[in-house]
C-alpha cells in the first residue's frame, strides 16, 4: 500500500515534523510527502513531492493516506473539520483545541472509522514509558511529580507558556497519577509572558509544572517521588536515576535514548496500517485537558 502524508503547517514546529517525515520517507516508512502552508516562501524552503497553499487544494488533488495539522492551536479544529469530511486519519498537534465545547462537538462527530492522534509526544518517550510501567506495577508510587522544561530559546511569537510548554507537563501529570486535571486543586499558578509555575494537589499528590523560555540553561526533567522510591528522568538525554530506600543496592542509572517525535510518527503510521479506529490519547483525557485549559489557560491570566 502506497502511503502519502500531507503535512499542514511548516512553521517552527512544523519544520521538525518535516525533518522527521523526510527521514521516515528515506527509510521506506512512507512513499510521498506533500506540504501545505499559506506562505509560498516557507513552502519553497522545504523539499516535498508537492506543495499547496490551501488545504482544500491538497485534499482535492492528492490521494492522501493521512493528514498532519501542525498549525497554531486556534486553527486546529477548523482545519480538522475539512479533513474529517474526507474520513482521513489525522495527526493533530497539541492541544487539540482551546475550547472544550468545540472539542466535544468535534470528537462527538468524529466518524467511528476514524484514526486520530494528538501530539503529546512525551507519551512516546522510552523513559516516560519506563516510569509509567513502574507506576502501573506499583513499584513506584506518585506522591510528588515535578515536570520541568526550561529552555534558553526565545519565546516564539504568539506562543503562550501554558498551552505550548506546560501542556506537556499537565498531560504527564494526568497520565502518571490517573487523575483528571479538573479534579485537582490549583494551589498556585504564576504565569508571565515567558514562564509558568503551576502547583496542583489531589489526595496527597502534589504536581509541580515549571516551564520557561529565555532561561539560563536547558532543563528537561521529570522527577517522580514516592514514599520508598524515586525516579528522575532527563528526557533530553534519556538518562534516568532510580533512588530511595526501596532501592536495596543504592541509586541505579538507566539509559533510555529516545526520539519521541519519530516514535510518535511510527505509532501513528502503525495505527493507520492496522486499519483499526483509534483515538489517542483517549477522548476523556483530551476533554479533561481542554476543560482545564479553558479554566486556567491564556484567556484566564494576564502574563506580564
Amino acid at each position: 500500500m502506497s502511503i502519502t502524508v500531507g503535512l499542514v503547517g511548516c512553521g517552527r514546529w512544523g519544520r521538525n515534523h518535516h525533518a522527521t517525515l523526510s527521514g521516515l520517507k528515506a527509510s521506506g516508512h512512507l512513499d510521498r510527502l506533500v506540504l501545505c502552508d499559506i506562505d509560498p516562501a516557507v513552502l519553497a524552503a522545504h523539499a516535498a513531492d508537492a506543495h499547496y497553499t490551501s488545504l482544500e487544494a491538497m485534499l482535492a488533488n492528492e490521494t492522501l493516506s493521512a493528514v498532519a495539522i501542525v498549525t497554531p492551536p486556534q486553527t486546529h479544529l477548523s482545519l480538522a473539520e475539512l479533513v474529517m469530511a474526507h474520513d482521513l486519519p489525522m495527526f493533530i498537534e497539541k492541544p487539540l483545541g482551546l475550547n472544550p465545547e468545540s472539542e466535544q462537538h468535534f470528537l462527538t462527530n468524529l466518524p467511528h472509522t476514524s484514526t486520530l492522534v494528538v501530539g503529546y509526544l512525551l507519551r512516546h518517550h522510552a523513559g516516560m514509558k519506563r516510569i509509567l510501567s513502574a507506576v502501573a506495577a506499583r513499584d513506584l508510587e506518585v506522591e510528588t511529580l515535578l515536570y520541568r522544561r526550561r529552555t534558553v530559546r526565545s519565546k516564539p511569537e504568539d506562543a503562550d507558556p501554558v498551552t505550548t510548554l506546560a501542556v506537556h507537563g499537565l498531560d504527564t501529570a494526568q497520565l502518571m497519577t490517573g487523575t483528571p486535571l479538573t479534579s485537582m486543586d490549583v494551589q498556585s499558578m504564576k504565569v508571565t509572558a515567558t514562564s509558568a509555575d503551576i502547583r496542583l494537589q489531589h489526595n496527597g499528590i502534589t504536581v509541580i509544572v515549571d516551564v520557561a523560555w529565555e532561561a539560563d540553561e536547558e532543563e528537561r526533567l521529570l522527577d517522580v517521588n514516592g514514599p520508598l522510591n524515586r525516579a528522575v528522568l532527563d528526557f533530553g538525554t534519556g538518562i534516568m536515576t532510580w533512588g530511595g530506600s526501596g532501592v536495596a543496592d543504592g541509586p541505579t542509572t538507566e539509559h533510555h535514548p529516545s526520539q519521541p517525535l519519530k516514535e510518535e510518527w511510527l505509532y501513528f503510521l502503525q495505527s493507520i496500517a492496522s486499519g483499526q479506529p483509534h483515538v489517542f490519547p483517549d477522548a476523556a483525557s483530551l476533554l479533561d485537558l481542554s476543560a482545564w485549559l479553558a479554566d486556567h489557560g491564556p484567556a484566564q491570566h494576564d502574563p506580564r
